[in-house]
């Protein structure tokens, strides 16, 4: 080793390894720590209960294992939360009052918060935790007409109060039904769409004998 340093302009000159020494040093850091924590607990531990080498080293095993696979998980949370982006979805959640709601829409960015991530959805943020199904356009499309048919069902008078005045309300829900093919049909409720036929039958019934009180 020597024991003399170059000296220039006044200064000493450092030697070539230094840099690479220290680089060394710090990656070894964390072992000696580690190792430094090691030999303290075995010197601190009960003599008693000694534990050995191998169960030292099983436990920095075990923890570098958890952590990879921490990592990895959360490596897999990025992928499968980035791919709701461009998807339809159905939400089930709670409004600011408790109440349960479901929300439908596209997703059109993801965003990360501190307790997780959240996708947005009609201008909203919500959990993807909260994300119940995910369709694809065809699907999502027949679920919102579906919705649409038996809103307009349920907005219809019934057979005890349905007059001539309500014949277009009956007549746009029909085109509504027409409008449909035979896939998005096929979402629509036996039960709703007899409630259509009955208020068609009965809007016929009307006329005709409207049109018999006219002669």
């Amino acid at each position: 080793m020597a024991l003399i340093q170059e000296i220039k302009d006044g200064q000493v000159v450092k030697d070539a390894n230094a840099n690479k020494n220290d680089a060394t040093a710090k990656n070894n850091f964390d072992k000696d720590m580690f190792l430094q924590l090691l030999v303290a607990e075995m010197k601190y531990q009960d003599p008693l209960e000694p534990t050995t080498n191998t169960e030292y080293v099983t436990e920095l095993a075990n923890f570098t294992q958890i952590e990879a696979t921490q990592n990895v998980q959360e490596k897999m949370d990025d992928i499968s939360a980035a791919n709701y982006v461009g998807k339809y979805v159905i939400l089930n959640t709670t409004d600011s009052s408790g109440n349960q709601q479901y929300i439908s829409g596209k997703v059109d960015f993801l965003e990360k918060k501190d307790d997780g991530y959240y996708v947005s959805v009609n201008d909203g943020l919500y959990k993807v935790s909260d994300i119940e199904t995910v369709a694809d356009e065809t699907y999502y499309n027949a679920m919102m007409l579906t919705k649409s048919f038996e809103d307009a069902i349920t907005k219809l008078p019934n057979l005890q109060t349905v007059s001539l005045q309500d014949e277009d309300k009956v007549k746009a829900v029909r085109n509504l039904y027409d409008s449909m093919d035979s896939y998005q049909k096929q979402f629509i409720s036996e039960d709703s769409y007899k409630t259509l036929e009955d208020l068609e039958k009965r809007i016929n019934s009307l006329k005709s004998s409207a049109e018999v009180t006219e002669e």
